[in-house]
């Protein structure tokens, strides 16, 4: 899933009230505080396309079955109006 695939995602899940998190934005390698490493941007393509589309879903121990089937029906509903939308 691209960025911005991801971003309205995120968009339409917090809508609903789902939390969802992007944890890391910015690949490790490029991080201000590696800088020293030397790596750029294209050093590390999986990880860079990794952090422009992936996205933390609830997912705790206690989440119950009622909690997991609301945020795959949102996720559902949002991938279904793109492809109706792209149709």
């Amino acid at each position: 899933m691209g960025r911005g695939k991801r971003d309205a995602l995120v968009r339409h899940l917090k809508s609903e009230g789902i939390g969802c998190e992007i944890y890391y934005p910015v690949p490790l390698h490029l991080q201000p505080c590696l800088e020293h490493l030397g790596y750029r941007e294209g050093d590390f393509p999986a990880s860079e396309e990794a952090c422009r589309g992936v996205l933390a879903l609830p997912m705790f121990p206690g989440i119950t079955v009622e909690q997991q089937a609301r945020v795959i029906a949102s996720c559902a509903t949002f991938l279904h109006r793109r492809v109706r939308r792209v149709a």
